[in-house]
């Protein structure tokens, strides 16, 4: 895929997020669950946490020209990751969530339109498996990563349109 092909593709997640949540009043947000014990609000600092992941190996690729792995190998390692995420940012307000989730969307696409397409296409060196590149490890992070929430919104609130 290309630069521009990825950036359209962020584009798409984002604006398919931001529409998911729109409406909704800021009391619901931080309140009621979505999915097991997790808020919209949650969900929100989830998305912009994986987005910084993003950014990160963008980072330190253009730097070092190797992202470096965060080391969760295995479910359990990403389930206590997005525990922690999700911990920190508890007791964040509202309006400090949401700046976080605007300014990840803001600043992965000011990240990746710092690259080149070959940037995003080639193998990555060790410690990476064979075949990953830059590409997939923003795709993961970002745009194939929030059509999962998009999804767990749309449930939520046709759920919610059920109720009396």
């Amino acid at each position: 895929m290309t630069r521009d092909e990825i950036l359209n593709q962020i584009r798409s997640a984002h604006a398919d997020l931001v529409a998911a949540l729109e409406g909704v009043p800021d009391d619901v947000m931080i309140t009621r669950p979505v999915v097991e014990w997790w808020t919209l609000k949650d969900v929100m600092g989830h998305v912009a946490m994986w987005r910084r992941v993003a950014i990160q190996f963008v980072d330190e690729y253009r730097r070092d020209g190797v992202p470096v792995p965060l080391g969760l190998n295995d479910d359990a390692a990403i389930d206590a990751y997005n525990k922690r995420g999700a911990a920190l940012r508890r007791d964040y307000a509202l309006a400090r969530v949401r700046a976080e989730f605007d300014a990840s969307y803001r600043d992965l696409i000011a990240a990746v339109e710092k690259l080149r397409d070959a940037d995003l296409s080639q193998p990555l060196p060790a410690p990476w498996n064979a075949g990953t590149t830059l590409e997939h490890l923003i795709a993961v992070n970002s745009y194939e990563h929030e059509p999962e929430h998009v999804a767990q919104i749309t449930r939520w609130r046709q759920a919610r349109a059920d109720q009396p």
